[in-house]
């Protein structure tokens, strides 16, 4: 049996709870325009003051309906016990609800990147990182930390269903290299998980700095838009395209 001490167990809560905070489910109807049958993923961000969830574009690019739903970050993250206890407890958070909201706003083809304009938020400021327009990316090899709601956890319950987010850590592919495969990004991340990294899209990809000493605030350093299973890395867009893509359309997110 494998023995973790309790305080690398700690350090775990607190690496994935920092990672959670601003990460959005985002609950959208299904194909066939049956709603909220499936869950996808974004980053909650703060872009010169505007309000925004990042994520994939091919995400919310067939999403038909007038409304926007989706769950608001939890603070902190749990752990199913190891032993059975006799209560556990649990947070419940309401489904949030947006009528005629702002359409998402594209990246130019090829880039896989949208964000969705939401009203201020200043009850939930917590949950979205605020952009540094001299964001760089981390050296290549460095540990990152992906955070989503991939379509492996969401299960049946009854005519509805529950889902629960999944993290994973890996070295940085800086440069893409690893993956030879279409459409090529900017990095990859390796993944080693029990099931297909498919609706990992749109989530963050997070750097815990560690000089001059290590950090429990992470950094957003890309989102995800793609996996390749042949390779299995999942591979997206770099925190300079992001930014990029924000300064390029400062009018469409009223900036």
């Amino acid at each position: 049996m494998l023995v973790i001490p309790e305080e690398s167990l700690q350090v775990h809560r607190v690496v994935a709870s920092a990672m959670c905070r601003h990460t959005f489910a985002l609950v959208q109807p299904s194909q066939r325009l049956i709603e909220n049958q499936e869950i996808a993923t974004g980053v909650g961000v703060k872009w010169k003051g505007q309000y925004l969830i990042l994520t994939a574009g091919h995400v919310v690019d067939y999403c038909p309906e007038d409304t926007l739903r989706f769950f608001l970050p939890a603070r902190e993250i749990q752990f199913a016990p190891q032993e059975p206890r006799p209560t556990l407890s649990v947070e419940f958070r309401g489904l949030v609800e947006l009528r005629q909201p702002t359409p998402p706003v594209f990246a130019d083809d090829p880039v896989d990147l949208a964000a969705i304009i939401l009203p201020p938020q200043p009850g939930a400021e917590e949950c979205f990182a605020v952009l540094d327009e001299r964001a760089t990316m981390p050296a290549d090899g460095a540990q990152v930390g992906v955070f989503g709601y991939p379509c492996a956890t969401k299960i049946p319950l009854g005519k509805n269903y529950m889902a629960s987010p999944e993290h994973f850590f890996g070295p940085l592919d800086a440069a893409g290299t690893v993956c030879r495969h279409e459409p090529q990004q900017d990095f990859t991340v390796p993944y080693e998980l029990p099931h297909r990294a498919n609706g990992y899209s749109g989530s963050g990809v997070w750097h815990f700095p560690s000089e001059p000493i290590w950090s429990p605030l992470p950094r957003l350093c890309g989102i995800l838009a793609t996996e390749c299973t042949t390779d299995k890395v999942v591979s997206g867009y770099s925190i300079g395209t992001v930014i990029k893509f924000l300064r390029d359309n400062e009018n469409l997110l009223g900036i």
